[in-house]
This record gives C-alpha cells, sequence and structure tokens, in this order.
C-alpha cells in the first residue's frame, strides 16, 4: 500500500496570531502547526497512535492487530516471574543480646529538622532501620511524624551517601582527616584562626553551641556560618524585633480558642508542627465537655496546608500583610499606627 507525503506548508504567524486572539471558547495547543490547523500535523496525528492504526480498515486486520498486542503484554508480564537463586541462611555463631531472628527491636532516639529535635520511634530487623514512627512519650512529636521524619530512614540506604571519608573524590581514613586538621589547626593557630570557617545547618543543641563556643575562644578570627536552604530567618528577625533577643515562641493550641495565623504555616513548615497540629485537632472534636470547636482565620499570600484547614481564609499580597496585622492590633487596643482598612478587621477582632 502506498502512501503520498504530505508536503509542509509554511505557518503563516499573522493568520496564528488572529487564531490566538480570537474570541470563543479556549483551546490548548502544543505548536503553532497545530493551532495553524497545518496539513502535515493533521496527517501526523491521523497517524500517531499507533502506527497506520487509522488505515486498518478491515476487520480481520484490526482482530490480528489487538491479539498480537495482547500477547506481547502477556509475554512482557511473564519476564517479572523470575525465580531468585538459593541462598543460604546461617546462624550467629555469637547471637547478639536482645535480638531474635524475625523479632524487631525498636529504638527511642531523636531527628532533627530545621535544626529542632523531634523524638521518634525505630523500628530495626536484624541490625536493619526499616520504619520509623513519633515516640508518643516525647513533647515535641506526641507519636506523630510526617513526611520528613518518615524519610530519614531513605537516607541510611542512599547509594550515593558517602561511606568512608573522602578528599578530592579520594576515599581516605579518619586518621588521615585527623592528621589532615591538626596540621591546618597548627598553621591557624598563629593567625588566631583568620582562615578558618565553619558551615552547619541550624543548631539549637546546647552541647554544640557550647564546643563552637569553646572553638571560636581559641580562634577569636574565625567565623561560624549557619544556614538553612529553606530558614526561619524571618521569624528570628521578627522575634529580635519584638524581644530583643531571638527567642522561639511557644504556642499553645490547646487553650486558644480563636487562632489567627499570618502566612504562618504551622501546619507542616513549623519546628514544632507535630505537636501544634495535635494540640489544634484536640480543640476540633466536640462532645459534652467540649460544646464548641476552635476557630482558625488563616491570612497569607500562597496557599499552604494551614490555609487549607482553616475556617476562613483571606488571600492578601504578601507586602500587605504588615498593614493587615497593625489594623488588627489597633482593634485589640495595641498602640499602633500604620494599619490599613479592611472587611476582615471588624470581624476578627470582635470574635474574642
Amino acid at each position: 500500500m502506498s502512501q503520498e507525503r504530505v508536503p509542509a506548508v509554511p505557518v503563516e504567524l499573522q493568520g496564528v496570531r488572529r487564531r490566538a486572539g480570537a474570541e470563543g471558547p479556549r483551546r490548548y495547543w502544543k505548536s503553532l502547526d497545530d493551532l495553524a490547523d497545518a496539513p502535515a500535523f493533521l496527517e501526523f496525528l491521523h497517524r500517531e497512535f499507533p502506527e497506520q492504526a487509522s488505515m486498518f480498515e478491515d476487520a480481520k486486520g484490526r482482530r490480528e492487530f489487538m491479539t498480537l498486542m495482547g500477547a506481547s503484554l502477556a509475554l512482557a508480564g511473564l519476564t517479572a516471574c523470575t525465580k531468585q537463586p538459593a541462598e543460604k541462611i546461617l546462624p550467629y555463631v555469637r547471637q547478639p543480646e536482645q535480638l531474635v531472628p524475625g523479632r524487631p527491636l525498636f529504638y527511642a532516639t531523636a531527628s532533627s529538622h530545621d535544626g529542632y529535635a523531634r523524638g521518634i520511634l525505630v523500628e530495626s530487623h536484624e541490625g536493619r532501620p526499616t520504619k520509623i514512627e513519633g515516640n508518643p512519650e516525647h513533647p515535641e512529636s506526641l507519636g506523630a511524624t510526617d513526611v520528613f521524619g518518615q524519610a530519614h530512614v531513605l537516607g541510611l540506604y542512599d547509594p550515593d551517601r558517602s561511606k568512608t571519608v573522602l578528599y578530592l573524590g579520594q576515599d581516605r581514613t579518619w586518621g588521615d582527616f585527623r592528621a589532615a586538621l591538626r596540621e591546618m589547626l597548627e598553621k591557624q593557630k598563629a593567625r588566631g584562626g583568620a582562615g578558618l570557617r565553619f558551615l552547619t545547618g541550624r543548631v539549637t543543641s546546647p552541647t554544640l553551641a557550647a564546643q563552637m563556643a569553646g572553638i571560636l575562644a581559641d580562634f577569636p578570627q574565625a567565623k561560624w556560618v549557619s544556614w538553612e536552604p529553606a530558614g526561619r530567618d524571618n521569624a528570628r528577625g521578627g522575634a529580635v524585633l519584638a524581644f530583643g533577643e531571638p527567642v522561639e515562641v511557644q504556642f499553645h493550641f490547646d487553650r486558644a480558642d480563636v487562632i489567627l495565623s499570618l502566612e504562618a504555616d504551622f501546619v507542616s513548615s513549623h519546628p514544632a508542627s507535630l505537636r501544634l497540629v495535635r494540640e489544634f485537632a484536640s480543640r476540633r472534636k466536640v462532645d459534652a465537655a467540649k460544646p464548641e470547636m476552635n476557630r482558625l482565620y488563616v491570612v497569607e499570600g500562597s496557599p499552604t496546608s494551614t490555609g487549607a484547614s482553616a475556617d476562613h481564609r483571606l488571600a492578601l499580597r504578601s507586602s500587605e500583610i504588615e498593614g493587615f496585622a497593625r489594623s488588627v492590633a489597633a482593634g485589640l487596643g495595641l498602640p499602633v499606627e500604620g494599619g490599613v482598612e479592611h472587611a476582615w478587621v471588624g470581624p476578627l477582632v470582635a470574635d474574642r
């Protein structure tokens, strides 16, 4: 069966612009040829899925095609039915204490998220961690965990994870590292550590902070830089403006009847989100002892998980939220100026 190739026709851009700007139902297109209904493009669509399918004019040809496709899919599935070679399982020569094959062990520990510790329970099989859950005895997790906590166990089996000390892409030992570090520190001691820099993530551990303070005391010219790709620097700066020092505000949503969140996604991005979500949800359950639920107002510039959980959500530009907050503060009787008028302020202030 012979076919004639449709010659390509140049696309007229003026006509394409008129089509794109024409009024009527919205049309989605994936190329200028599609928008211009070029003959070559229409011919391509005519034969795209699968090749020559539109030319199957006889029923026998169609039946044979479907038979071959079904057989191909069935045979492709058989390739996954492979049998693993036999392996021997050897018992321990000296079995570790408390370890019973097939019975998991659980270890209480903590994982770091944005520099803050979260209590977790790690399930381990024959010395291999396999599952992470929240520790119900830890005050910041209360038995809960999130996607970040669940993903910690995957990092242990990451094929790109370094297994040894590396220097310029070459394997080294810890002894090599300590020797190189000792030599470098001796050279920096005469300069007071002027060429020494420490780069870490957010650190909230008093022990590590005290160790770093001791190092900086021995090397007064050295610098310690703490950085996170998605840090809470704005919250830290606001705390310094409000309280004169970088304190961390402690919320207790289990005691709050009305919550106003100003572009603060406490459901997913707050260091204490696990506890805050549990406390917030505890006030959403109505019974005879608690006949009323709490209420959540969210004002934010972009959609968040907290906004999706809100009773009332207001979308504002991030640059307008400060003026909105000043208006709310003035409505609550605080000596604040620079607010803006908004229809939300009056009902929000009255609901307290």
